[in-house]
């Protein structure tokens, strides 16, 4: 049985998210086509409350606000939520979209 996720604490700390995505992404197989993406991300993770809280675990066992880098080990069982994100924002932007003739939106396949 897997040990649940610990949680965040409800009074955290501000946390500047825009680096933290910045380093979480390249650890990820889609970061080369979501990276323009980050400001959009970066959004998504401040408002979504689970995706928040993932970040702040992150951040919180990689040392991330005191100068940390975040290695993939940091992830710990928040990777499957955070990858399962980025693999899901992957599907629907622009990038793969174009690949399979869907994009830009109300133009004529081909």
């Amino acid at each position: 049985m897997a040990t649940p996720p610990e949680p965040a604490s409800p009074a955290a700390a501000p946390l500047d998210f825009a680096p933290l995505v910045a380093a979480v992404l390249p650890l990820d197989h889609y970061h080369r086509e979501l990276e323009p993406l980050l400001p959009d991300l970066v959004r998504i993770v401040q408002l979504n409350d689970q995706l928040n809280g993932a970040f702040r675990r992150i951040a919180q066992r990689s040392g991330f606000a005191e100068g940390g880098e975040v290695e993939r080990k940091h992830l710990g069982h928040d990777a499957e939520a955070v990858h399962t994100f980025f693999e899901y924002v992957y599907f629907a932007s622009p990038a793969f979209l174009s690949t399979v003739g869907e994009w830009p939106l109300g133009g004529v396949r081909g």
